[in-house]
C-alpha cells in the first residue's frame, strides 16, 4: 500500500500479514511496544520508520491514511513498534514497513492466500552458500511444478550474516582500516622524529656515559625503556579513548542501519591490536634513530653540537645564503627551516600525509557528485515515474499523461522480473528486464562493452555489470535463456552497461519485441514522464508527480508505486555519504596527527636554539619578534608540506575514488580533483602551523635573557 506522510505526499508501505504473531520460527522480530499480535485494524511498525532523520513525523497513537491498490484510502491505528532485522532500513530505500493480521489484509481488500515464505536449511548445513542455493532451486521447481510462479528469490550474499553487514558495514570498516593504517603509519614517523630531536639533544650526555664505561647496548636500552614507558602512557590514556570512540561509532552506525549497539567490554584480539600498535610500532619506529644516536665514538659524542648546526654545506643552504632584499626575520625564519634537513623531512611527511588525505577525502566527494550527475544523465532523463497496479492500454495511459498540465514527454516501458537459465539447468537471481521504447531519448547509459540497443534489434539485451559480476561466464556476443512467466527464451547479449550500483541485476531490451514475448504487446503497467521544468526543481517534480497522481486516480486508473528523479538522486547521495563521512572523521585525525608532530619539531627546534633565542634577546630582539620569527617558521613548513600534499592528492584521491567507486558501483568512479578543497587545506595548514608553533615560541618569548644564557 501507499502511506500518508504529509499533504499530498506518499510513500510505499510494505505490509506483512502474519497468520500466528507467537509462533513465528524463522526472521523473528522483536516486540517492542503495543498489542502483540495487533488487532483488526491495527498496525505494528519498524521501528527505523521513526528514525528522526527521515522528517517524517510519526509516533505510536497516531491513525495512519493509506491507500490501497484500488485507490481506496483507509484510516489504520499506528499502535506499536517492532524491531526487524530482515529488512531494509527505511532510510535506504525509502519504504516503510508494518505487521498486520490476516483479518486486517482482508478489510484493505487483499486476499489471506499467502504470498511469500521464508525457507532454513538444516543446521549443519546453514552456513554452506552451495547448499543453501541448492535448496532454493529445488523449492523453487517444486512450487513451480504445482502450477505457481516464483517471482523472486533471495537468498543472503554470505549465509548466516546479515545482509546489511555485507552492503554497508563491510566496505564502511575496510576504509575504515585503510586510514587506521595510515594513521599508526604517521605516528611512527611522529616516534622517529621525537627520538632524532631527543638525541641531538643529548649527544654530549651519551658521550660522557660512553667515557664512563656505558656501553651502546646499555644506552639503547636505556632509550627503548624510555620509548615503552611512553608507550604504557599512551595505552593508558589510548585505551579508554578507544573504547569510547568504539563505542560512539558502534552507536552511529547502529542508527544508520537499524541494528542494536552491543558492548562486550575487552576484546582480546582488539586488546592484543592496541598492545601491538602502542608498545612495538614505538619501538620499531625508534630503532633506526636509537642506533645512529648511539652508534657514534666518544669523541664524536663530545664535539658535537646540540645547536642549530652551520651553513654552507649544502645545495639550500648554499642557495639560502645568497638570497637578498628580504626582511631579516623572514630570513632567520627561513633558513632556520633547514636547518635540521632529517627532521624537516620527517615532519613534512607527517604533514603531506595529512594534507593528501584530507585533500583526497574532498576529492572522492567530488566524484561521488560528479558520478552521480553523469550517471543520472545517462539513467535517469526523466523526471518522474509511475507503475500501476495492473496493466492498461498504452494508449489510454499516455492519453491521461498528456493531459496533464506540464508534461512535456512520457513514455511506456515494459518491465518483468525474469532469471537466466545457466547451462547446468540452474538459475540465476532475479534479473530486472526493463523495454523502453526503441527510440526512447530517457535513458542512454554509459556502454562499457559492446553497444547499446539498435532500433531495429529485436531479441537483443544490453545488461548491467552486476549481471556480469553474478553470471562470470557472460560475454558480449553470448545467447543467455531467459525465463519468465513460465516459458523459456534466447536473448543475445549486445553490451554491458553501468548502472547505479553494483548489485543491480538490469537488463534492456526493445519494447515493441519484448512486449510480444511477455504477451502484453499494446499494454503497459510503468509510465516514464519529463516534464517541463527542471530535472532537480524538487518542488515542481513533487506537484506535478501529485497531479499526475491524481489524474490517474479520476481516470480510475490504479497507481501501485510511483517517484522522482530527485528523491533518487537524494537517495544516492545519502548512501555515499556515510563513506564520505567516515573518511572525513579518519581524515582529521590524521591531520591531527601532522599537527602534532609539528608542535613536537618546533618545541625541539626551540630547545635547540634556547641559547640563541638569548643572544637575539640581549641585543634587542623583542617577545614579538622571537615570537614571529618562530610562528613564520612554523606556517613555512606548513606550507611547504600543503604543497607537497596537493601533489600527492592526485594519486591518493584517485586511489581512494576507485576504491569507493568498485564498492558501490562496480566500477571507478568519474575522477575529481577537488581544487577547492585543496585551497581550503592552504588555509587550515596556515592556521594548523600557526597553533602549533605558538605555544613553544610563547615559552621562548617569556624566557629572561640570564636563563636562557646559562642554559645548557
Amino acid at each position: 500500500v501507499r502511506l500518508n506522510v504529509g499533504p499530498n505526499e506518499w510513500r510505499n508501505l510494505m505490509l506483512a500479514g502474519i497468520d500466528d504473531f507467537k509462533d513465528i520460527r524463522i526472521g523473528q522480530m522483536t516486540h517492542l511496544s503495543g498489542p502483540w499480535p495487533p488487532e483488526d485494524k491495527q498496525l505494528l511498525i519498524e521501528r527505523s520508520a521513526l528514525s528522526a532523520q527521515l522528517g517524517v513525523p510519526m509516533a505510536v497513537g497516531q491513525t495512519l491514511r493509506i491507500e490501497t491498490a484500488d485507490q481506496t484510502e483507509r484510516m489504520i491505528d499506528l499502535v506499536g513498534v517492532v524491531h526487524d532485522l530482515n529488512v531494509a532500513p527505511t532510510f535506504i530505500f525509502n519504504t516503510y514497513y508494518g505487521y498486520i493480521n490476516l483479518d486486517t489484509i482482508e478489510w484493505l481488500g487483499e486476499s489471506r492466500d499467502f504470498n511469500s515464505m521464508s525457507v532454513r536449511v538444516i543446521d549443519e548445513r546453514y552456513f554452506d552458500p552451495d547448499f543453501v542455493r541448492q535448496v532454493a532451486t529445488d523449492v523453487r521447481n517444486k512450487i513451480e511444478r504445482s502450477g505457481r510462479e516464483v517471482e523472486e528469490i533471495f537468498i543472503p550474499p554470505e549465509p548466516g550474516k546479515s545482509p546489511i553487514q555485507s552492503f554497508g558495514l563491510d566496505p564502511i570498516l575496510f576504509i575504515l582500516s585503510t586510514l587506521g593504517v595510515l594513521s599508526v603509519f604517521m605516528s611512527g614517523f611522529l616516534v622517529t622524529n621525537t627520538l632524532t630531536g631527543l638525541l641531538a639533544q643529548q649527544m654530549k650526555q651519551i658521550g660522557i656515559m660512553k667515557s664512563i664505561g656505558a656501553r651502546n647496548q646499555h644506552i639503547m636500552g636505556m632509550y627503548l625503556v624510555l620509548v615503552l614507558a611512553f608507550g604504557v602512557l599512551a595505552l593508558m590514556i589510548g585505551m579508554p579513548l578507544a573504547y569510547l570512540a568504539a563505542g560512539g561509532f558502534t552507536t552511529f552506525f547502529a542508527g544508520l542501519f537499524n541494528f542494536d549497539a552491543r558492548t562486550y567490554g575487552a576484546i582480546p584480539s582488539v586488546v592484543g591490536l592496541q598492545l601491538f600498535v602502542g608498545l612495538l610500532i614505538p619501538v620499531l619506529a625508534a630503532i633506526q634513530p636509537i642506533l645512529k644516536g648511539t652508534g657514534i665514538t666518544i669523541r664524536e659524542a663530545l664535539s658535537t653540537s646540540s645547536g642549530p648546526g652551520s651553513y654552507g654545506d649544502g645545495f639550500i643552504d648554499t642557495l639560502l645564503i645568497r638570497i637578498r632584499g628580504i626582511p631579516r626575520p623572514l630570513m632567520l625564519s627561513l633558513r632556520n627551516t633547514f636547518r635540521r634537513k632529517s627532521r624537516l623531512i620527517l615532519t613534512l611527511v607527517t604533514l603531506t600525509l595529512g594534507g593528501a588525505t584530507f585533500i583526497g577525502v574532498f576529492s572522492v566527494q567530488e566524484s561521488v557528485r560528479v558520478s552521480l550527475d553523469e550517471l543520472f544523465a545517462q539513467l535517469v532523463r526523466y523526471d518522474l515515474t509511475v507503475s500501476f497496479e495492473e496493466t492498461y492500454r498504452t494508449d489510454r495511459l499516455l492519453d491521461v499523461a498528456y493531459q496533464v498540465p506540464g508534461v512535456a514527454v512520457a513514455e511506456s516501458w515494459g518491465s518483468i522480473t525474469a532469471r537466466r537459465l545457466r547451462p547446468d539447468d540452474s538459475e540465476s537471481e532475479v534479473i530486472q528486464m526493463l523495454a523502453p521504447p526503441s527510440d526512447t531519448q530517457m535513458v542512454q547509459p554509459e556502454i562499457v562493452d559492446g553497444r547499446w540497443l539498435l532500433p531495429d534489434d529485436e531479441n537483443a539485451v544490453t545488461v548491467s555489470l552486476g549481471v556480469i559480476d553474478d553470471e562470470p561466464d557472460i560475454q558480449v556476443g553470448d545467447t543467455i535463456t531467459l525465463k519468465f512467466k513460465g516459458r523459456e527464451t534466447d536473448w543475445t547479449v549486445v553490451g554491458t552497461f553501468k548502472s547505479m550500483d553494483n548489485t543491480e541485476l538490469i537488463a534492456y531490451a526493445n519494447n515493441n519485441y519484448f512486449a510480444r514475448e511477455v504477451r502484453e504487446a499494446g499494454v503497459s503497467e510503468r509510465l516514464t514522464i519529463v516534464t517541463e521544468y527542471d530535472q532537480f526543481d524538487r518542488e515542481n517534480q513533487e506537484r506535478m508527480l501529485q497531479t499526475v497522481e491524481q489524474a490517474f486516480r479520476e481516470a480510475g486508473i490504479k497507481v501501485s508505486s510511483s517517484d522522482t528523479a530527485v528523491r533518487l538522486y537524494d537517495q544516492s547521495i545519502s548512501n555515499f555519504n556515510i563513506i564520505i563521512y567516515c573518511l572525513l572523521i579518519m581524515a582529521m585525525l590524521v591531520a591531527l596527527v601532522g599537527g602534532i608532530g609539528l608542535m613536537g619539531t618546533m618545541s625541539m627546534n626551540v630547545l635547540e636554539r634556547t641559547r640563541e633565542i638569548g643572544v637575539m634577546r640581549a641585543i634587542g630582539a623583542s617577545d614579538g619578534s622571537v615570537l614571529s620569527i618562530m610562528i613564520v617558521e612554523g606556517i613555512i613548513i606548513g606550507c611547504m608540506s600543503w604543497l607537497l600534499g596537493v601533489l600527492l592528492a592526485l594519486p591518493i584521491s584517485k586511489l581512494l575514488s576507485d576504491g569507493v567507486g568498485y564498492l558501490f558501483l562496480g566500477t571507478p568512479l568519474t575522477y575529481s580533483y577537488s581544487l577547492f578543497w585543496a585551497i581550503v587545506w592552504l588555509f587550515i595548514s596556515i592556521l594548523l602551523s600557526a597553533i602549533a608553533s605558538f605555544l613553544p615560541a610563547w615559552n621562548a618569548s617569556r624566557l629572561t635573557v640570564r636563563d636562557v644564557l646559562s642554559y645548557e
